[in-house]
Order: C-alpha cells, then structure tokens, then sequence
C-alpha cells in the first residue's frame, strides 16, 4: 500500500515536472554575434507556439517564399489558363524532429509544419512559427554557399543549425514554389543546405540564402508626448530645504539684489524597456515641441547628483535685509508618454515605428523661495507693514518683489553683514529711508518776508533801548506844561 502511494506521488512530481518544462520552454531566438560567431539571443525575434498564434492579431510571421496557386473557384476567366497565379505564402517554423530543432515550411492557411532531416519527412501540427515582433526586426535573405562563412546576424533554428533557404532554379518547368525553406546542417564552409522540395521529398543544396538579421547602432526617439494628466507619484513627494541665504542692501539707494542659492540633489532618469527594443544602445530624445533632452542609454536607469543655482532676486530699500529659505518637493513620479521610435543602421538606413511606455523620474519639484520679514539692518526690528499716517512726510513703505530664474553655474552665499554704526544713529526704526542729515545753519528757510529771522537779535536790543528814554524826558516834559497853565 505504501509502495502504491509512493508511486503516486512520483508520477505527480513528474507531471508538474513536465508541465513546468513545456510552459517554461525557451522561444527566444539566437543570431550569430560578431564576437567568434557566438549565438546571441535577438530581441525582435521569436519563436511563436502555434497555439498562441491568432491569424487575426496583427503578428507579423517571417515569409520564407512563395507558393504559386490557381483559385479554382474563380469563375471570372472563361478560359482558365488565362487565369492569374496566386501567391501564397511560406512562412518560417521550427519543429522539433528527431531530437532537435528543424526548420521547415507551413503554408499559408495549413496548420502543419513540414521538416526534414537524415532523409525523413515529417509534418507536425506541434510547432513553432518565426515572429517579427512589432515588426521591428530588420531581416534579409543573404547569399550563402560553402566557400563563405556564415554571415553575422544569421538566424539560428537553436543555438547551432541555421534558417535557410534554397531558391527554385528558374529552368524548371511551371515551379510551383519560389524558395524551398530549410536547415543549413552546419556553420563551417562544408554544411549543407537540407529541404522538403514540392513533391514532399528531401534534398539538399550547397548553395542558397541564410536568414539574416541586421541590428541597429542607435535610437532616436522622436515626436515625444508625455501624458502629464496621468502621472502619478510612485513614492509620497517629501519637502526639503535647500538652501539658506540673507540678502541686505546696505546702499543709499532702493534697488534690486540677487543672490544664488546652490544645492545638490539625486537625480534619476528611466525611459523603461520594451520587447522589440535592444538595450545598450546610445538613443536622442526630442519631444513634440521640438526640445531635445539630455541623451539615454537605452534600457538603463541614468543617475547622477546635480549642482544647480537658484537666483532670488529682490526689491529692497537701504538699511533693510530679509532671509530666504529655498524649499522644494523631491518626488519620484511616472508619467506615460507615445512616441515614434527611428533605428538607424551601419548602413546608413533607418526604420521607424510608433511605441509607448511610462517614463520614471527622480526629481525636485516646486522650487519655491520663501522670505522672512524685512527688518533694519541698524537694529534688526522688523519692518512694518502698515504705518499711520506721519504729522509731516509719510515715509516710503518696504516693497518686497520676488522674481526667480535658473542658473546652471555654481555660485557662494553671500554671509550677512553687520550696518555700520554711523547709519545706526541716523536710523529711525519706523522709517524705511532713513531721514537726510540738516546742516545747523540752514535747519530753517528765510525768504526774508514777515516772518523773516534776519537781523532779528540786533533790533530788538534797539526797540529797549528807545523806549527807556522816552520814558524818563515824558515825565519831566508834561509836569512843565501842567505848570505853565496853571
């Protein structure tokens, strides 16, 4: 009985074993690299299982020729040898035959793929097409035969045979097809090209084409959209103070002062990754607008620490200062964007095809300087905001004008200064301008009218002088006049 479960639970390991290895199968695609003819995997290429295939998605299968059919149904030609040849396509699929992986050919609207190899013709409805992934895969059919090595960018069916093709002699009578599609056996100059001819028999060439893909040297990515309605923090923005500064005026004249507030902060870039897209690669950005942005490697995340300069620029009256805080939001968002993506190749030619994906920055956000109050240089009392009216002269109120633009350059803070003490004494804390120093002999106006001050001290010693003496002859003066009358 227990002998009987063991089995049980043996035969359940190696049914999930199974499973896992045929979902877990490797349909990635090897080309021949230029590093010693070392297969590498493609990153526009595929192999697709023919039960993920949908005739009805837009999947784009390698065509590896032509078969020339007559619609038999078509009753448009009286005569039917005057009726036009259809062309049906071949396309490129693996099976896997003997042991190993075999290319062969499915015709168009047939779901068998049809192989050969050590003389035995099979056709199997288990196989796997060629898929030009987005159609981003720049292929050809290049010229092969056993005095040439294999060229870079070759197609391998696994790691070691290559896709081939051998093309239909044009002294043939009527050939139905245009290329039988096959296997080169080996790489070295002696391989041999083996294929399934028309009548379903094998044969073998020392010549023909090899599947070639060519890969691009660069990206451009161009006509960017960035779908800002959508972007969403990946991480909660966190607020931090950048920098700390006073600026002061310690002129005779209201002016504007600036002052530059540097700080260093982590930033990141990632344009993501994409199937169809190979990584590594130097790629140009420039949005809708026309703006071109720093260049990428493409598929890596760029980090870097950024110096920059921030100039506060601010309207003061003299004696006055004020301290600045520069504060920012440093958040890491997402953003999806569109674009057009243009591979350019060695040969100067280029392809290009639209993509979308999400954009990843880590970045400061907000940049917002903050002032404290105006105060006195002389005292460090706060300026008022609002004054009641003087008896005399209303004085000027402090205007604080904050205008802000970016600097690339690394500038140093300018430390706070001390007033002097000889503007100490002529500040007046409720005052802005500072009142003008009065020289002692001009401290009041004389236009020599009524209320003239001229020559003011000498007549009035004169007048004091003039009624004392009138005084004393008066008295003397009326008591001889009451004497003669009487």
């Amino acid at each position: 009985m227990l002998r009987q479960k063991d089995c049980h639970v043996a035969l359940v390991l190696l049914g999930c074993v199974i499973f896992l290895s045929m979902t877990t199968a490797d349909n990635s695609v090897h080309i021949l690299s230029k590093y010693a003819h070392q297969p590498l995997t493609s990153t526009t290429l595929r192999w697709l299982p023919v039960a993920h295939y949908n005739p009805n998605e837009s999947k784009q299968i390698v065509i590896g020729g032509f078969e020339n059919v007559s619609d038999g149904e078509d009753e448009t030609y009286a005569n039917q040898a005057e009726k036009p040849e259809a062309r049906r396509p071949l396309y490129v699929c693996r099976a896997m035959h003997s042991s190993v992986w075999v290319a062969g050919t499915q015709k168009d609207k047939e779901k068998v793929c049809t192989v050969t190899i050590h003389g035995v013709v099979q056709s199997y409805e288990k196989y796997e097409l060629l898929e030009n992934i987005d159609g981003a895969a720049r292929t050809a059919w290049d010229h092969w035969d056993r005095f040439v090595q294999s060229p870079l960018g070759a197609v391998c069916v696994d790691k070691t045979w290559l896709v081939a093709r051998h093309m239909v002699s044009k002294n043939e009578k009527d050939p139905r097809y245009t290329h039988y599609i096959g296997t080169l056996s080996s790489t070295e100059n002696f391989g041999t090209i083996v294929y399934v001819n028309e009548n379903g028999k094998e044969e073998s060439a020392k010549a023909g084409e090899l599947l070639v893909e060519t890969e691009p040297i660069r990206y451009e990515l161009s006509a960017v959209k960035l779908t800002w309605p959508k972007q969403r923090d990946i991480k909660p923005r966190i607020s931090r103070i950048l920098s700390n500064v006073t600026i002061t005026n310690h002129g005779m004249e209201p002016s504007d002062l600036a002052e530059a507030c540097t700080y260093t902060y982590k930033y990141a870039i990632y344009w993501g990754r994409r199937h169809a897209i190979l990584n590594g690669l130097n790629t140009t950005i420039t949005l809708a607008n026309g703006t071109s942005l720093p260049n990428i490697t493409w598929g890596m995340r760029d980090e870097k620490n950024r110096t920059e300069a921030y100039n506060v620029v601010v309207f003061l009256e003299p004696g006055t200062g004020v301290n600045v805080t520069l504060k920012a939001n440093y958040t890491d968002m997402e953003v999806p964007y569109t674009a057009t993506l243009i591979s350019h190749y060695e040969d100067g030619a280029t392809m290009s095809r639209p993509i979308s994906g999400t954009r990843q920055e880590e970045t400061l956000l907000d940049i917002v300087p903050e002032f404290g109050p105006v105060y006195f240089l002389s005292n460090y009392s706060v300026v008022p905001t609002t004054v009641p009216p003087p008896t005399t002269t209303e004085p000027p109120t402090t205007t604080v004008t904050p205008t802000t633009t970016m600097q690339s350059q690394e500038t140093t803070h300018r430390p706070r200064q001390m007033g002097n003490a000889a503007d100490t004494a002529d500040h007046d804390e409720n005052m802005i301008v500072p009142p003008k120093k009065m020289d002692a002999s001009n401290m009041q106006n004389d236009d020599g009218g009524p209320l003239s001050l001229k020559n003011k001290g000498d007549y009035s010693g004169v007048a004091c002088a003039k009624s004392s003496l009138l005084t004393l002859v008066a008295s003397p003066l009326l008591l001889l006049i009451l004497h003669r009358i009487t």
